[in-house]
């Protein structure tokens, strides 16, 4: 129930992060950009916005907000979770979308990376909230 809850808060702040990003062409342009590249390696993100720091109890608004997982794809296979803030990539801090955007390509391209994701309190890891999580991410092969 707290995972919807907290996806809720997530998409309503995405929707309200890219229709303020929509008044900068190059800004609104990036941000689709890293959207469908989140798309590619199997999530749907946003960016951590005030409100969904405090309802994760994040130190700070920063990383990047995972929305939704898509099926059958690198993101599902290292167990990324819906709710989960992306914190870094490869030991590479993420703060935001931008950081994202580049880290997230050379993660594609050579498999085999790290993904660090700070989960929210749920009852599947036993009431303890804002834990770290790394998340092997495996080489898509044929």
């Amino acid at each position: 129930m707290r995972v919807i809850g907290i996806a809720g808060v997530v998409m309503l702040a995405w929707v309200a992060g890219v229709a303020l990003a929509a008044t900068d062409p190059a800004v609104d342009k990036r941000n689709k950009d890293v959207i469908a590249l989140a798309e590619e390696f199997g999530i749907i993100v946003g960016a951590v916005t005030e409100d969904i720091r405090k309802e994760l109890n994040l130190r700070s608004a920063e990383g990047v907000a995972v929305l939704d997982i898509i099926g059958d794809s690198l993101a599902e296979r290292a167990g990324i979770k819906v709710g989960a803030v992306i914190a870094e990539v490869n030991k590479k801090p993420v703060r935001n979308l931008d950081d994202f955007g580049k880290l997230l390509p050379a993660c594609m391209r050579d498999g085999n990376c790290t993904v660090g994701t700070w989960e929210p309190t749920s009852p599947d890891n036993q009431g303890q909230g804002g834990q770290m999580n790394f998340h092997f991410v495996p080489k898509n092969t044929d």
